[in-house]
């Protein structure tokens, strides 16, 4: 069986998975963990992926409330509430366009059921195949194409940051996504834990990985 350090560390090695996935590990993570050893293992993942705002979010508020269950049942209800509203923002927008592999941008897409899914893959390693393949296992059409050939009625991406004035940061390439679709609608899907208390910054960590997407009047920011 694997120590808590070493699963702290496959959280922190984790490119496939999005921040809410990887916030309720470290949350599972940190309720396993011996009461002598959270606090040093909360530090540990705080800083592990500091693009990940939501991972200590979540970490601090368990702390705080002292019942993980608790805190989950909170985190979850505010998902089932941005999805409806994602579902009901859907509604006669047949043909979708997202990127990356968010866990809550497949809840919505599944709720909201449209007829065609298009994800953002750029190469055979993107991680939007897995949105793909999960997608069409789930019954829905869904194909991977690069972002230079996207056609969509609406936007629907996840986001690993939202900020004060509407900006928000997620995988690279979401700039590009929605500046090919020009002013079609662009929901954004968040939850509490990465909403942070500052205007949108010029820059994010792990740039190879993550950009920062400005605000737009076309973009509806759900959490």
């Amino acid at each position: 069986m694997r120590s808590l350090d070493d699963r702290a560390a496959a959280i922190a090695g984790d490119r496939t998975h999005g921040a809410g996935y990887l916030a309720r590990q470290a949350l599972g993570l940190v309720a396993a963990a011996p009461k002598q050893d959270r606090e040093r293992l909360a530090d540990l993942l705080r800083s592990a992926r500091p693009a990940m705002p939501a991972i200590g979010a979540a970490i601090d508020e368990a702390l705080r409330d002292g019942d993980v269950r608790a805190v989950l049942r909170r985190a979850d209800a505010a998902r089932r509430r941005v999805v409806r509203e994602a579902e009901a923002l859907m509604a006669g927008h047949p043909r979708v366009a997202t990127i990356s592999n968010s866990s809550l941008v497949t809840r919505a897409l599944v709720a909201g059921r449209p007829a065609t899914t298009v994800v953002a893959a750029e190469d055979g390693q993107d991680e939007g195949w897995l949105l793909v393949a999960e997608l069409r296992t789930l019954g829905l059409e869904a194909a991977g194409v690069p972002v230079a050939t996207i056609d969509a009625d609406i936007a629907v991406v996840g986001c690993d940051a939202i900020f004060d004035d509407g900006g928000f940061a997620n995988r690279r390439g979401t700039a590009r996504l929605l500046e090919r679709l020009g002013s079609c609608p662009v929901l954004v899907l968040g939850e509490p834990w990465k909403v942070v208390a500052c205007g949108t910054p010029a820059s994010w960590p792990e740039p190879d990985l993550f950009e920062v997407v400005p605000p737009t009047a076309n973009a509806i920011i759900l959490r």
